[in-house]
């Protein structure tokens, strides 16, 4: 495991552990670090995240408070691509999205539903992996 899964894996630790030592009234704290999986990066923040997939990108926006149950939600944009050129009348740009989840033993589950969508996409993704992204567009 390379440097950066260590310290994601260390500051999962010391927040979970600083989480359940509190009091039940404790105010969340804020999830940082790099996951990646299945044709999928995030990257997360103090200011928010960012999600970067084979045919898909998007954010979070503002920074991902996560509660002693190690349960988040949050909110932000996200856009599915498509292979090959895109038509003029096709709907551009992200649309705006919910992210929800759980961060585990170096795991993150994170859900993603955009807007008008009938169900969420589930990513499991793993703290400090690496993978290399091969882009639709």
């Amino acid at each position: 495991m390379n440097r950066s899964g260590l310290c994601a894996i260390f500051l999962q630790g010391c927040l979970m552990t600083t989480m359940a030592s509190g009091s039940a009234g404790a105010v969340a704290a804020s999830l940082q670090g790099e996951w990646a999986g299945e044709r999928m990066q995030v990257v997360i923040d103090g200011r928010g995240g960012r999600i970067e997939g084979d045919c898909a990108s998007g954010r979070i926006d503002g920074p991902v408070l996560i509660g002693a149950d190690g349960r988040f939600t949050a909110q932000g944009s996200f856009e599915a691509y498509r292979p090959g050129p895109q038509r003029a009348d096709e709907g551009a740009g992200a649309a705006s999205a919910h992210f929800s989840g759980e961060v585990r033993d170096g795991i993150l589950r994170l859900a993603i539903t955009p807007a008008g969508a009938a169900s969420a996409q589930v990513h499991t993704l793993q703290a400090g992996a690496q993978i290399k992204l091969i882009r639709c567009r």
